[in-house]
């Protein structure tokens, strides 16, 4: 029998939510909960995409993406590094967040030093 996991969802390559827990009933919920979201992913993605595109090459930090899209924070920065591991947001810098902890800020255009820097 074979594993090919090639194109089954994986954490690390953003296409699938994270889980943890620390007992048995924690990690079995956690798991449960990681799967309903991976199985919206694609939709949830998209909104990302599309509330981050407004902002350009100077994008915005994950705060403000949840508020645009009346969201709680803990739901929108999750999938920003999901689609920063895919290679569709780019990081391009911190910036001070609603804790007052600077924060990365994203945008769906790859930044103009990273294009130099791959090219030099």
């Amino acid at each position: 029998m074979s594993h090919n996991n090639e194109n089954k969802p994986h954490y690390g390559q953003g296409t699938a939510a994270g889980h943890k827990g620390n007992s048995p009933e924690a990690r079995q919920n956690s798991r449960e909960a990681a799967q309903e979201v991976t199985d919206t992913l694609p939709r949830r993605h998209q909104q990302m995409m599309d509330a981050w595109t407004p902002y350009g090459a100077a994008g915005a930090i994950p705060e403000e993406v949840a508020k645009d899209l009346g969201l709680p924070v803990h739901v929108v920065r999750p999938r920003a590094g999901e689609l920063a591991k895919r290679g569709l947001l780019h990081p391009v810098g911190r910036r001070l967040g609603g804790m007052g902890c600077n924060v990365m800020a994203y945008s769906v255009v790859k930044p103009a030093q990273a294009t130099e820097q791959v090219a030099a």
